[in-house]
């Protein structure tokens, strides 16, 4: 029996003390993030770095540094020197790698001091228009012919997949998984007819969806979301106990002295408690929050557990 993935977290900020660490930061800090210039990753990492210069009176870099689903990012933040001038942006990813490749040229958890969260968000269950009518009439018909239905994602061993394949799990429903090269290309193949299903973020899903293409069919968190409140969950439908719910964060190499964590800490609560902030960061579909550097570590360590758990159960190829 696959185990509750409980990854939410609390939506409170917390705000350091003040620090001893007076000389930090004495010039310009980087955020470093895995994937490409202009997507999701990138604008959350700009929207923090604006924040945190304009607090900390240093200016903070958006580096790009794409490849192997943030692999490569990780490696790199991790053999720079921990003085919290290189700082990283963590999506879920983070632990679904430590999963699902068998050797990393880092720890994804003992190779990096965390600092906060900055948001969670859900993905969403979508269909063609009218081809399902609800949930359970999609997980119906794919127990009643398996490997009938087929569901797009953004590529093989990305949390949208393992979400898909936690589905089939909880509900006995036998899928055929087909990988696309990001979410926009998924989304583009369920308009072609390609695959009947995709599992992706609001922001992949909701532009189709508005326009009547698509019919959202199920939220993965455990309970409805504020921004789609019509939307049942697969929770409370076809898996009860379903409970998938993906982060932001921000990370540094291991060993950055406490004071710099502090401040950096900090300042980060600071800029997730700044309206403007919460806005943007909402805009992207996620609900805007901080976390501790411990929460975070122990949500990592979790979803670490439950997503090895899931790609062994699926039987999924480690790499």
């Amino acid at each position: 029996m696959i185990k509750k993935l409980l990854v939410a977290l609390p939506l409170t900020l917390a705000l350091a003390a003040p620090s001893f660490a007076q000389d930090f930061p004495e010039r310009a800090m980087r955020i470093v993030h895995g994937f490409g210039a202009g997507g999701n990753a990138d604008t959350v990492s700009r929207i923090m770095a604006e924040a945190i210069s304009a607090d900390l009176g240093e200016p903070v870099v958006v580096e790009s540094r794409p490849g192997a689903g943030g692999t490569v990012a990780s490696g790199y933040v991790a053999s720079e020197a921990p003085d919290g001038y290189t700082m990283q942006l963590l999506v879920g990813g983070h632990a679904v790698a430590a999963a699902l490749y068998n050797e990393l040229p880092y720890d994804s958890v003992n190779d990096f001091t965390f600092l906060s969260t900055l948001g969670q968000f859900p993905f969403f269950v979508a269909a063609r228009a009218g081809e399902y009518e609800s949930i359970t009439a999609l997980i119906e018909a794919a127990r009643a012919e398996p490997g009938s239905i087929v569901i797009g994602h953004s590529g093989v061993g990305s949390t949208q997949h393992l979400t898909g394949e936690l589905l089939g799990l909880q509900t006995g429903a036998e899928f055929i998984h087909v990988p696309y090269k990001g979410g926009a290309a998924a989304s583009t193949a369920l308009m072609g007819g390609e695959v009947n299903v995709i599992i992706d973020t609001g922001t992949v899903i909701s532009g189709q969806a508005e326009a009547g293409v698509y019919d959202i069919l199920a939220v993965t968190s455990a309970e409805r979301w504020p921004d789609a409140p019509d939307v049942p969950t697969l929770n409370e439908t076809v898996a009860p106990g379903f409970d998938v719910v993906s982060w932001t964060g921000l990370g540094a190499p291991a060993g950055v002295p406490d004071d710099v964590v502090e401040i950096l800490s900090t300042s980060i609560g600071k800029a997730l408690a700044q309206p403007d902030v919460q806005e943007k960061i909402a805009a992207l579909g996620a609900a805007p929050g901080g976390s501790t550097s411990e929460e975070l570590k122990a949500l990592i360590e979790r979803q670490i557990a439950v997503w090895s758990e899931v790609i062994e159960a699926a039987g999924i190829e480690r790499r």
